[in-house]
């Protein structure tokens, strides 16, 4: 799946990512590498002119990854920096805020006036997955990337409907069922019929690939 920017932690990220239970990183990473491939502001927005925002809801909780932009190099990096762990109130603690803008500008500083800083220690959104997920090709590591790219397919309706300018319930009508069925392939891609799913795409003029893989062989449908 191809990304639109990589993602690296500073030391304060990563220790916040080591210190949350299993089920509640492997969503964070999830949403993450969501918003690496699609546009979902309710994922990865920007917050001010330099602050940027990766953001999960969770089992009552918003954890919040605040990050910024890395214009050292070529290719588009976000760099998140620090976090926030927000409940019901919806506020963001004043002093996370304070660190993330001091972080931002030191590195920002130092890029524009081209100087030899101090390389600051990152670690890779893989190398993180690898750490607390698995590498890939291990179990675990195979049912989160197949779980996310389920989720994508259901993403992938919901944009290419906004495309054609299309409701949920006007595209139930071309296809032959409710727009609550609309609303659950959209959004809850797991249950869904296979015929169903076809027509769908079929309504909205989109081609659809599949790909089935065997041991040392590849089978893909016509």
């Amino acid at each position: 799946m191809e990304t639109k920017f990589d993602v690296q932690f500073l030391e304060d990220a990563v220790r916040f990512m080591d210190s949350l239970d299993q089920k509640t990183r492997e969503k964070v990473y999830f949403n993450i590498r969501k918003a690496q491939i699609t546009n979902d502001p309710e994922l990865f927005k920007k917050l001010t002119a330099t602050i940027w925002e990766f953001r999960t809801l969770y089992n009552r909780a918003c954890y919040r990854l605040f990050a910024f932009w890395d214009k050292s190099g070529n290719k588009k990096t976000i760099v998140v920096a620090t976090h926030g762990l927000v409940k019901k109130t919806g506020k963001t603690r004043r002093q996370t805020w304070k660190k993330q803008r001091l972080l931002e500008k030191d590195t920002s500083t130092k890029q524009n006036n081209h100087m030899p800083a101090k390389k600051i220690k990152s670690v890779s959104l893989d190398t993180m997955m690898d750490k607390h997920i698995g590498k890939i090709g291990t179990p675990s590591r195979d049912t989160f990337e197949q779980e996310l790219r389920i989720e994508l397919l259901g993403h992938a309706i919901r944009e290419a409907r906004l495309y054609h300018n299309l409701t949920q319930d006007q595209l139930g009508k071309l296809v032959g069922v409710q727009k609550a069925q609309i609303s659950k392939l959209e959004n809850n891609f797991t249950n869904a019929r296979f015929d169903t799913v076809i027509k769908v795409f079929n309504a909205l003029h989109a081609k659809v690939n599949f790909k089935v893989e065997l041991p040392k062989r590849k089978l893909a449908a016509p």
